[in-house]
């Protein structure tokens, strides 16, 4: 089993800015890598770090329309900000170039998995999954998780393709483009959208026409920990892998089901990172030959999204890194923050429920688990357990 990863990283994320009163702030991504620096994860021979392109007008297209293409770039040689939704996402000046080197960074990485540069690939400015063909959504403006899966399709040739989603609200705009497709089996795993933006996701979500049973939506309930949320994921990812026998896996990688987000209700810890990416690469190695390009996606603690990013790149590439957080990258943090800086990778302690609550939780999660092995399981001919 080979291990070696490219990362896609450039300081022009950085100017991905909806304002500093937003709660997207791109500096979480210069910590993640700052972060992987001082670990020496990118000092190992099996890490590269590829230059790319910015993605085209015709890339673009594989997810958009044109008019809304349009609307990007002239709203981004405008002054200040410019509402594209209810306000939680605006254009800014240069949105649409900065969008397409995040873009762009995405195709990359697909394209150094399919021309075997290296097994796995790493874009930590992707991962925007809400943007839809004619509009933008969540913080999301150009789709460069859809694009990229557009991309396996049309140069590449795949016809069987997994998009993970397991950001902690649901991967709507890629389900949207792949719902009738099953070429694109779209898997997302979110807390329900009885509480949470986009509102969507339900287990009943299973796709359309020929997409029959190649959408799956596994919502669930505030609150859940991470040995309810790992078992539901066993129950449901590794099965329909299997099943599927994907040719290669796009993971959106969003890490706002921690506990020390505030955006959202999921109480994750960062042990459960280390347990979905070392999953992830064992699946990938035993059915899409090793290949997985995995994506950001959302988060918004600066306490949590350097430390999950860094623990799912390690696990890819089968690294083993020390718990300890070098003082140098503290002092960055909390330059950068003006917060004091997390000492340890891994959380220490975790949110504590009743047992009352506890076991409420986990009815719920079992009763989600169950409905999506009942909608999408027979179908693919895979037994309940």
């Amino acid at each position: 089993m080979t291990n070696t990863l490219a990362l896609f990283y450039d300081e022009r994320f950085m100017k991905y800015d909806f304002g500093s009163y937003h709660p997207l702030h791109q500096d979480r991504i210069l910590l993640h890598y700052e972060l992987c620096k001082s670990l020496g994860l990118l000092s190992r021979k099996d890490v590269s770090e590829p230059s790319f392109e910015l993605a085209t007008e015709e890339h673009l297209r594989y997810a958009h329309t044109q008019d809304y293409i349009d609307q990007i770039r002239t709203l981004s040689q405008q002054e200040g900000y410019s509402p594209l939704d209810r306000g939680d996402t605006r254009a800014f000046p240069g949105a649409y170039d900065v969008s397409r080197v995040m873009v762009g960074a995405s195709l990359a990485a697909v394209d150094a998995v399919m021309q075997r540069h290296s097994d796995h690939s790493w874009n930590p400015g992707g991962g925007m999954h809400h943007a839809h063909a004619d509009r933008a959504s969540g913080f999301c403006i150009f789709n460069d998780a859809a694009i990229a899966c557009h991309h396996l399709k049309r140069r590449y040739k795949l016809k069987r393709i997994l998009y993970l989603d397991i950001d902690v609200h649901h991967g709507d705009g890629v389900e949207e483009q792949f719902y009738s497709d099953p070429e694109v089996f779209t898997l997302s795993i979110h807390q329900t959208g009885r509480t949470l933006f986009p509102q969507t996701g339900y287990s009943h979500e299973i796709g359309d026409g020929e997409g029959r049973g190649y959408t799956a939506n596994l919502p669930l309930p505030p609150y859940t920990q991470d040995d309810q949320y790992l078992a539901a994921f066993e129950a449901i990812v590794p099965p329909l892998i299997k099943s599927y026998k994907p040719e290669a896996i796009i993971m959106q990688s969003g890490v706002d089901t921690h506990f020390q987000d505030e955006i959202a209700h999921l109480i994750l810890t960062t042990h459960a990172f280390t347990q979905i990416g070392r999953r992830m690469h064992e699946l990938a190695h035993e059915y899409s030959s090793g290949r997985v390009i995995a994506l950001g996606g959302g988060g918004y603690s600066y306490y949590s999204v350097p430390r999950c990013w860094t623990i799912i790149l390690a696990e890819i590439i089968g690294a083993e890194i020390q718990d300890e957080i070098p003082s140098g990258w503290q002092q960055l943090f909390k330059k950068i923050t003006g917060l004091e800086a997390p000492t340890t990778l891994y959380d220490k302690e975790a949110p504590t429920l009743s047992p009352t609550d506890k076991a409420r939780i986990g009815r719920l999660v079992s009763e989600s688990v169950s409905r999506v092995q009942d909608n999408v399981f027979p179908i693919h001919g895979i037994d309940k357990i």
